[in-house]
């Protein structure tokens, strides 16, 4: 099986746009951006060549002569977007416009029975004026290989091919003959297919229909005996399907309009009864649609025998098949069938003297109840409130989940952040059982989900920033990855600073992540890395900090080496005191930018010394200031005597710089133990001056007179 992580993207990108297109007006921001999305995958996709042909094989799709990615259900989706809309090969060209991709997003979106109307895929292709993707129908009667066998040989002496090509074949001619000279029975080959398709799942026999479809109608000119003979096998072959394949194979018969009416009505006439009810009871137990004409023939044909000139005595369960039938029809499918007492209510409802005066208000209140977002948050509160029972299990849970997750994925095009975490809350906070949180929260781990809410960042703006958080914290790790990709990416300063404060909240989990990237060529990206580090306390990440702190790029080395004095690495700070000493200004006046992070006794110590060193011309004062402002934050009591000193200095060459000086070591004070400050600060506003004022000021702006 092939493997194409670009072809999986642009896939992925195009489904984006398919939904996007369904759930928004025409010319809607969220459009515009999923197509362009889409055109960025495209063109990588075709990266430097000028055609690239991909094929459809049922729910397959095929590059070159292999399946991609066959296991994906939005590779698998798709195919079957394709397939059912008569597309055999796409032929995908450089130079895709928007407008182009939109027109094409368009035909996915809309019914194949539109399609067929429209004279079919090629009359609607042309039509639509694409240039730069072209299609090839799927040629049914051309149609000689699958991705694996249907059937297996019924026995060596078989013949050559297996049994259902052999019965292709024979269907394509109009007889029922195979190459020894013997009758293949219809049944047998049903109760065959039944047999093989347990294994891939009911939707397989939608690859293998239109074959049957394609050989049915060649029989168009064949004389009354053969088109009754044919029928009749179709409808032994019919019988003998299980109900959902069966229900499959009618309404793609009408659907196609291969098979004449009359003939249809002819294979469904002769469908034994039992059949017919189980087919019933297939269109309502799937919720499924099926044509209005198929329903009135099965209903029609529930209650006749499929022989009439030959009485038979009916069966208990053939006596009470009406009203099964009736039961069946009422529960699931009440748009085909009205119970009589029911429609007698409509019709009083509708009286002129019954009906009530409202105004326009109320009119509006209405509307408002049949607004598309009123009704996915009714059926969102529905499929809660189920979910929160208990009831359903297997498949049955995972249907109601993905249904809920598509309803948060439209609040979350639609900016409807409220109403997506009332779900969300309700999911993880124990409203629904661990499996169906599992379920649910496995599909908010997706890639589309995750894009969808980080795509509102530039969607909606900051107003949306506080929910999108909350849904990010919630979530926690599957964010980690593209969070960080787009970190990388992002010009704006904002967004920059809410995604890391995003993978702060994730926390450790994020670090492996983080980590993989610390190679990464970007000097801007390496910074914000260290940045986290700090801030999620990393300390695993010593090596690699020691690497940064000798980067090119002395952004980057700043950072790394701030890290490492945070962190306590000996070696950094031994690099420290000896920046502190340096005769090079330009050093010192660095190392004293990050001394502060640094509160080892040798640090505090070499800092001392320099403030208490002779001197106090203005290059002078300006390094003191640099280390009161460190000592501040270190913190470290043993500092104040020292500072008192200072306070109490005087500058006559320097009294501006020196009464600043002061001011800022005033300042610094707050930063300091409460208890050992609060004396000092108190003895400074017992003076006059900016000083005793600065001291006063912060004495009185201080809770219970602590700084």
């Amino acid at each position: 099986m092939a493997s194409s992580p670009l072809l999986v993207k642009l896939i992925r990108d195009l489904n984006v746009s398919l939904r996007s297109m369904g759930a928004y007006p025409r010319g809607h921001q969220v459009i515009d951006t999923s197509l362009a999305r889409a055109l960025d995958s495209y063109a990588a996709f075709l990266d430097e060549r000028d055609e690239v042909a991909l094929g459809v094989a049922g729910s397959a799709l095929v590059l070159g002569d292999k399946p991609v990615d066959k296991s994906n259900p939005v590779m698998r989706d798709f195919a079957r977007v394709l397939h059912e809309r008569g597309i055999g090969t796409l032929v995908l060209n450089r130079g895709l416009t928007k407008e182009e991709l939109s027109r094409f997003i368009v035909i996915l979106g809309s019914k194949r029975e539109k399609i067929y109307g429209a004279g079919g895929i090629r009359a609607v292709w042309e039509k639509s004026g694409i240039m730069s993707v072209g299609i090839r129908e799927i040629r049914y009667d051309l149609i000689s290989a699958t991705e694996g066998p249907l059937l297996q040989p019924r026995g060596a002496d078989g013949g050559s091919g297996d049994l259902w090509e052999r019965f292709a074949l024979a269907l394509k001619s109009g007889f029922m003959v195979v190459p020894d000279g013997g009758v293949l029975d219809p049944e047998l080959v049903a109760e065959a297919l039944n047999q093989q398709l347990k294994q891939d799942g009911v939707s397989a026999l939608g690859d293998f229909v239109p074959i049957l479809l394609e050989a049915f109608a060649r029989g168009g000119a064949a004389p009354p005996q053969v088109r009754e003979l044919t029928t009749r096998r179709f409808a032994g072959f019919v019988s003998k399907l299980n109900p959902a394949m069966r229900r499959q194979f009618l309404e793609a018969a009408w659907a196609s309009q291969a098979i004449a009416t009359a003939d249809l009505e002819s294979i469904v006439r002769q469908l034994p009864a039992e059949a017919v009810l189980e087919t019933l009871q297939e269109i309502g137990a799937q919720q499924e649609s099926i044509p209005a004409f198929i329903l009135q023939l099965l209903r029609q044909f529930s209650c006749v025998p499929p022989n009439s000139e030959a009485p038979q005595q009916d069966s208990p369960v053939e006596m009470d098949m009406p009203a099964r039938i009736r039961s069946i029809l009422k529960e699931h499918s009440s748009e085909e069938y009205i119970p009589a007492s029911y429609q007698q209510k409509l019709h009083m409802m509708m009286e002129p003297d019954r009906v009530p005066l409202i105004g326009s208000e109320v009119v509006q209140d209405l509307l408002e109840t049949i607004d598309q977002a009123c009704m996915e948050k009714r059926t969102g509160d529905i499929l809660l409130r189920f979910l929160k029972s208990g009831e359903g299990e297997g498949e049955e849970l995972a249907g109601y989940a993905r249904n809920l997750y598509d309803i948060g994925i439209y609040f979350l095009r639609t900016g409807d952040y409220r109403e997506f975490l009332k779900i969300l809350r309700e999911v993880v906070g124990g409203g629904v059982s661990p499996q169906v949180r599992d379920e649910v929260m496995a599909l908010f781990a997706s890639e589309e989900f995750i894009g969808e809410v980080l795509d509102g960042l530039d969607t909606w703006g900051k107003p949306r920033f506080d929910e999108i958080a909350e849904v990010i914290a919630t979530v926690g790790v599957p964010f980690t990855e593209e969070l960080l990709e787009r970190l990388a990416q992002s010009e704006s300063m904002s967004l920059r600073r809410f995604m890391m404060d995003r993978l702060v909240d994730i926390g450790s989990p994020a670090a492996p992540a983080i980590i993989k990237r610390l190679s990464d060529p970007r000097w801007y990206l390496l910074r914000n890395l260290v940045q986290l580090i700090r801030r999620l306390g990393l300390s695993e990440t010593m090596d690699w900090l020691r690497v940064l702190a000798r980067h090119r790029d002395r952004r980057v080395s700043q950072e790394a080496f701030r890290a490492l004095l945070e962190f306590g690495d000996a070696g950094a700070e031994l690099k420290l005191v000896q920046d502190l000493e340096s005769n090079n200004r330009q050093t010192q006046l660095a190392a004293l930018e990050v001394a502060g992070m640094a509160g080892s006794a040798r640090v505090l110590a070499t800092l001392h010394a320099m403030l208490t060193k002779v001197g106090l011309s203005a290059k002078e004062l300006q390094v003191k200031s640099l280390v009161v402002q460190a000592l501040g934050e270190i913190g470290n009591p043993a500092s104040l005597p020292l500072l008192e000193k200072l306070l109490a200095s005087v500058s006559l060459l320097h009294p501006t710089q020196m009464a600043k000086l002061k001011l800022d070591a005033v300042t610094t004070l707050r930063r300091y133990p409460a208890e050992a400050s609060l004396p000092l600060l108190k003895k400074l506003a017992s003076k006059k001056g900016a000083v005793g004022g600065q001291a006063a000021l912060m004495l009185r702006g201080s809770q219970g007179g602590t700084p």
